[in-house]
């Protein structure tokens, strides 16, 4: 098996299709064509159902496809290795974030970082937060950022504390709460349907210390990937909306009120997190050294780092 060719491979799965992976490859058709067609009898096994249109993976691709993004990070760490070893400090990391993170903490992280390390490069899956633990399962992203609620399995992630953030309620300036001031007593959460950033399940809110502490998960009026959809659905008069002041920095509510809201565990946590007992490139390790230690939090936010916060996950 030549490596090569599961460059290619991978390049066929990531640009859905033998013609885009050529262009992107900056080679022929035919050429890649040959390249999976040799990986696959080196396997033994087709990897890809070829008559579907657009063409997608076999079930032994499907298989196979985690294995062959291992062996290129084994490639990459051992380049890595080697480069830091020369002085050299180069590679590339996979970082997984979900949108307002990525709008209000990326862009300066990425800055000071770069300073620092100008030949690393990062490539940016910005996804949901169901989603970014499966992102890093089949290898597409090496560290991701998430909430700590609902809780990973500690026996297949590794998560350390970055930040805290205070959630806030934004308000119509024609529902009631728009006349009062001061925090919203969390028990009036309850009352009213919400609306929310991100996909849950009532038993996944639960975990949240702030809905567990409440007795109930909340009635959910909607609930949205961006910031700027759960503020346009306010401005609506549709819900009341609870999001983070991270939020709310990169979103444009004018004309809204926003309020905090009465109790302690009214906050988000955010950690940063890697699959567990999987070795890291040495730019990625270096990355999350960077973002653990010396790297900025968002402004507006607690500084988590050292923090510790324990939430029961069952182990799968």
């Amino acid at each position: 098996m030549e490596l090569r060719w599961v460059t290619t491979f991978l390049a066929v799965v990531d640009n859905h299709g033998f013609a885009a992976a050529a262009q992107a490859l900056h080679c022929s058709q035919p050429t890649v064509s040959g390249q999976v067609s040799a990986l696959e009898i080196a396997l033994g096994t087709p990897l890809f159902d070829r008559d579907h249109r657009p063409v997608r993976l076999t079930p032994n691709g499907e298989t196979f496809l985690p294995h062959a993004r291992a062996i290129l990070n084994e490639v990459e760490a051992a380049r890595g290795s080697v480069a830091d070893l020369l002085g050299a400090r180069r590679g590339t990391v996979r970082l997984g974030t979900y949108p307002s993170a990525t709008a209000g903490y990326v862009p300066e992280l990425l800055k000071g970082f770069h300073e620092d390390r100008p030949l690393v490069r990062i490539h940016l899956s910005e996804l949901g937060g169901a989603e970014l633990g499966p992102a890093a399962l089949a290898g597409d992203v090496e560290l991701f950022l998430r909430q700590i609620s609902p809780p990973l399995s500690s026996s297949v992630f590794e998560n350390r504390m970055l930040w805290r953030e205070r959630f806030k309620m934004v308000i119509h300036p024609d529902h009631p709460f728009a006349r009062e001031s001061g925090p919203v007593p969390a028990e009036v959460l309850l009352e009213h349907p919400l609306i929310l950033t991100g996909r849950y399940q009532p038993d996944s809110l639960s975990t949240h210390g702030l809905w567990h502490s409440l007795g109930e998960p909340p009635t959910i009026a909607y609930q949205v990937s961006q910031p700027q959809s759960l503020i346009e659905l306010v401005r609506g008069g549709l819900g009341l909306g609870i999001t983070t002041q991270l939020a709310l920095d990169v979103s444009h509510a004018e004309g809204l009120i926003v309020r905090d809201i009465d109790h302690p565990e009214a906050v988000r946590e955010v950690s940063l997190y890697w699959v567990k007992g999987r070795r890291l490139s040495s730019a990625a390790a270096a990355l999350r050294d960077y973002m653990l230690t010396e790297g900025p939090v968002p402004p507006g936010t607690d500084d988590a780092r050292g923090s510790v916060r324990v939430r029961a996950a069952e182990d799968t």
